[in-house]
């Protein structure tokens, strides 16, 4: 059996094509390695943010009281 110039090229498409899957599919794993602990400290970062908003926002609306009741307390005009 005599292998012709285009059985050559035949083989030659079908090994780049699985070498190109196994590539990708080793890559694909590969960064998903290297993503997995970004994603996981993404995910702190934004509960830490979420917290710290949260906290900033609660003492924000308390300031705000305690300075309209000391206008009121001592007839400040408010400002607007």
């Amino acid at each position: 059996m005599v292998l012709t110039k285009t059985d050559l090229q035949q083989i030659g498409n079908v090994i780049d094509e699985r070498l190109e899957v196994r590539l990708e599919e080793k890559l694909e794993q590969k960064f998903n390695e290297k993503l997995t602990p970004i994603k996981k400290d993404l995910k702190y970062i934004r509960k830490t943010v979420e917290i710290i908003v949260k906290d900033y926002d609660e003492r924000d609306v308390r300031l705000s009281k305690r300075v309209s009741r000391i206008e009121q307390h001592l007839a400040l005009p408010k400002e607007n």
